[in-house]
């Protein structure tokens, strides 16, 4: 078996970075998962839990005992501060101890305590959220008491809880895509244009996609979902993390030249990881909560979970976005104006062409 044509493959560079993908892509997502995840579960204590108490001071000793018991963070609240807490996903639980609950008790009347869950929250937290209320319950002397569980913006069409992850992740992988074949153009065209002409013009282009892409897509899922904000709140936003995972994606290239696709596939367990639809990202060690906050999809995702479930303000993750979009343009463009001028070739127009 002649090997010529293998050994002219492994001379290609395009080759060279295929192999370098099979081999490093499924190791960055094991250490970085396997880091990221390890003992997530033991730090449940992270995660805040309101409880208001309606029925009174005979109750106190009643609020301090769950919030002693509970594997939570907990505090006393009232309701109109808790309930904005929980809307915003700032606490995992809200707790009421209902009025006369004390008395029902001593009487061993059915009674119930009231546990609100936000639906937009990840699995994990409403599970581990679900079965402490039974467990408290449960443990609470005489059978009467019930736990009443009331899940908060729940949304009943299971395709509507993929939204977040299409509309704010799926499109980082759609636009690092675009952007390996974006630099390949580049690459090409540089020899015919200045760089500051051929990058404005491509940036041009990339705001014309940008565009089309946003109002594709939004009117899409818009048509096929119910959801708890309006189009444009979801139409804004998804602009948003569309240009920010463009100027992000694009920064990378321009600092790593066609190394720059394997540094965004690097971005991509990161963002999966701190997105918080997998795990609460208060579960995650505080290097990796900076690393989420500081890339598009991440943000994305945790945008769209609060505009999906509940349409309350997004206004932690715009700043973000907005934040990485400038920042990564800027770097884009200092690095663009210290990188030097290619030669630009002048073709020699036709003499007969020009003559006509």
């Amino acid at each position: 078996m002649r090997l010529q044509p293998l050994r002219e493959m492994l001379k290609i560079p395009n080759t060279k970075v295929g192999m370098a993908f099979a081999i490093l892509v499924p190791l960055l997502f094991s250490i970085i998962w396997l880091t990221g995840y390890h003992d997530a579960t033991d730090h449940l204590d992270r995660l805040q839990v309101a409880v208001v108490n309606e029925d009174g001071e005979q109750a106190n000793a009643l609020a301090e005992q769950m919030m002693d018991n509970m594997p939570f963070d907990a505090d006393l609240a009232s309701y109109d501060e808790a309930k904005e807490k929980l809307d915003q996903n700032d606490i995992t639980m809200l707790i009421v101890i209902p009025e006369t609950f004390t008395e029902n008790l001593a009487k061993q009347s059915d009674t119930s305590l009231q546990f609100y869950l936000n639906s937009s929250n990840s699995q994990v937290a409403l599970s581990a959220a679900e079965s402490t209320a039974r467990q408290m319950t449960d443990s609470i002397a005489g059978s009467n008491v019930q736990a009443e569980i009331i899940k908060e913006n729940h949304i009943g069409n299971f395709a509507t809880s993929m939204v977040p992850m299409i509309l704010g992740f799926i499109i980082f992988i759609a636009v690092m895509t675009m952007n390996i074949q974006m630099n390949i153009v580049t690459q090409i065209l540089s020899r015919k244009f200045g760089k500051w002409q051929l990058f404005w013009n491509k940036q041009l282009l990339l705001l014309i996609i940008g565009l089309v892409v946003t109002t594709v897509i939004v009117t899409i899922h818009a048509l096929a979902n119910d959801t708890a904000a309006s189009y444009m709140q979801l139409w804004g936003f998804e602009l948003l993390v569309v240009f920010a995972c463009i100027s992000f994606t694009q920064m990378s290239f321009a600092i790593f030249g066609n190394a720059g696709a394997l540094f965004n596939v690097a971005m991509i367990p990161f963002q999966l990881m701190a997105a918080g639809n997998i795990i609460p990202t208060d579960l995650l060690s505080p290097v990796f909560r900076v690393i989420g906050a500081a890339l598009p999809a991440s943000n994305g995702v945790q945008g769209f979970s609060q505009l999906i479930y509940a349409g309350e303000s997004v206004s932690s993750a715009t700043l973000h976005l907005v934040l990485i979009l400038v920042i990564t343009f800027l770097i884009t463009c200092i690095v663009l104006k210290l990188k030097r001028q290619q030669p630009v070739q002048f073709v020699k127009k036709d003499e007969n062409a020009a003559a006509v």
